[in-house]
């Protein structure tokens, strides 16, 4: 459907470890060593509940993908555009930063 995403490939994790001083409480592994990011509270939400989010998002991306192109498939069956296909779409192009 569209170019294959440059972001770390999946499956991400939430990793919670108390390691050294340069590395935070809440943070995102990929398949790789290594942390992707470090997920901080900053009294905005629960931060668990933010790590986990974010390490979904590979997964979530793909099962969105597979998703639209059902609902695009069905769209055409239907010749109407399908309000839950343009969220699809939005949320796609915003993790591929094609929105500002």
């Amino acid at each position: 459907m569209t170019d294959q995403p440059k972001w770390t490939p999946g499956p991400w994790r939430y990793d919670r470890t108390n390691g050294s001083p340069t590395t935070g409480e809440h943070m995102i592994a990929g398949a790789k060593p290594g942390y992707l990011a470090e997920v901080r509270d900053c009294g905005s939400g629960d931060v668990r509940a933010n790590a986990h989010l974010i390490a979904a998002a590979p997964d979530m991306a793909e099962a969105l993908e597979k998703a639209l192109n059902f609902i695009t498939n069905t769209e055409s069956e239907m010749g109407e555009t399908l309000p839950c296909g343009d969220a699809a779409r939005a949320a796609l192009a915003k993790a591929r930063g094609e929105t500002k």
